[in-house]
């Protein structure tokens, strides 16, 4: 038998641009019909995004003399100045290719939200976040594999897709999950010999009969469905623009897996950078508009009726201070702001229990945190997606959801 290093294991498999996890690739083979829930997709932020410069609560005095250099001027007062939402707050400038979706009543933001538990460590708290759980140890699950748990076992491969180069902690868990890190990274050819190779390649590396070698068999099985299916022969819709980053080329691919026959019902996708300590002011601009525009560029590629079936939501592990710092950015904070597009989305609000900015109104010098994430998430899994067993999917959670950020389904 011809001995193989990992390395020369994965070269030989292609199987690099895919990462399974764990026990867990024991793929269920049939799609149902008739979508009866919304395809859920969960986009990350990672870094910690300024919530207070994102939606900006322009009426608040204290915003802008805790931020004199950074801070985003008030409706009407210049280019660069917030797009008035609601009378009390607005959007940065940069986010302005959301503004559309936001009077159509397809986009949303919850502002004050985040953990409920202080965190300024960027490992722990995506880490308390992603697991739903707010302290180390004892449940070592993502919330996302937890809901894919409760589901009868009648999904597809590509049930729930981890889109970009690591599948997220969210993710984690026994249910099947698969990695995509990109459609045209699958160069994986169906040859019966290439596939022998790697089957020896993984008896020589742990052994006839492995899990390890069980699992080669899962990665082709799933190479060959994504092969078959090719996603990539539906193009971009409706004169849709992606942003040509990683991030937009990534949403570009998910829009054209959910277009696909492969079922996917839970996806996730990662923005890094959020983290300004420094020079805020030109920093977190190209990345708010960057997001904006790659968002605006999904839907419409998707279009209203595939859209009527999709909720989006974003997350981030904390906000920002409330003042700026001596560097000209922001140091970790709590609350920041989540947004929400979609079909299924109440749009035209911000939804906040705004705490205030005042020095008796901070907590520690930070935005409050007033709205629990997982409310929001409760929220879109019962009324979009109805889940049922929220007590599994967010262990010790007795807060409750939200209200009124979405529309049931019918």
């Amino acid at each position: 038998m011809t001995c193989f290093d990992r390395r020369d294991f994965l070269k030989l498999a292609g199987l690099a641009s895919l990462p399974l996890i764990g026990p867990r690739v024991a793929f269920a083979q049939s799609a149902d019909g008739a979508r009866t829930k919304d395809v859920l997709v969960v986009i990350y932020q990672r870094g910690g995004m300024d919530g207070l410069n994102a939606i900006v609560p322009y009426t608040e005095s204290a915003y802008y003399s805790r931020r004199p250099n950074i801070a985003i001027a008030r409706p009407g007062s210049g280019t660069n100045a917030a797009i008035d939402l609601d009378g009390q707050f607005g959007l940065h400038p940069s986010m302005a290719a959301l503004k559309p979706l936001y009077d159509q009543g397809k986009f949303a933001a919850v502002h004050a939200v985040g953990l409920s538990t202080p965190s300024r460590s960027h490992f722990d708290a995506q880490d308390f976040m992603e697991r739903a759980w707010m302290q180390q140890g004892q449940v070592f699950t993502g919330w996302l594999n937890r809901y894919l748990g409760t589901l009868s076992q009648a999904g597809t491969t590509f049930r729930a897709v981890g889109v970009g180069t690591a599948v997220p902690r969210s993710l984690g868990g026994p249910a099947p999950v698969v990695g995509v890190s990109s459609i045209a990274s699958f160069g994986i050819t169906s040859n019966l010999a290439r596939k022998e190779q790697a089957i020896d390649a993984l008896e020589s590396l742990f052994g006839p009969d492995s899990f390890m070698e069980s699992a080669g068999d899962a990665a082709f099985a799933a190479v060959d469905q994504l092969l078959a299916v090719n996603p990539s022969q539906y193009p971009v819709e409706n004169s849709a623009s992606y942003p040509n980053t990683r991030f937009g080329t990534q949403m570009r691919d998910l829009a054209a897996l959910i277009k696909s026959p492969l079922g996917v019902e839970v996806a996730t996708c990662d923005i890094g950078g959020w983290d300004h300590h420094n020079n805020e002011a030109a920093e977190l601009p190209p990345l708010l508009d960057e997001l904006s525009r790659t968002l605006a560029a999904f839907y419409a590629d998707l279009g209203e009726a595939r859209m009527a079936n999709v909720t989006v939501v974003t997350m981030t592990e904390f906000g920002r201070r409330a003042y700026q710092n001596a560097s000209q950015g922001t140091d970790h904070g709590r609350g920041s702001a989540m947004f929400l597009l979609g079909g299924g989305v109440r749009g035209r609000q911000v939804y906040a229990n705004w705490p205030g900015l005042a020095d008796n109104q901070l907590d520690n010098g930070d935005l409050a945190v007033t709205t629990d994430y997982r409310a929001v998430l409760s929220e879109v899994l019962a009324k979009r997606l109805r889940a049922t067993a929220l007590e599994t999917v967010f262990p010790s959670y007795t807060g409750g959801a939200t209200s009124g950020l979405f529309n049931p389904r019918g």
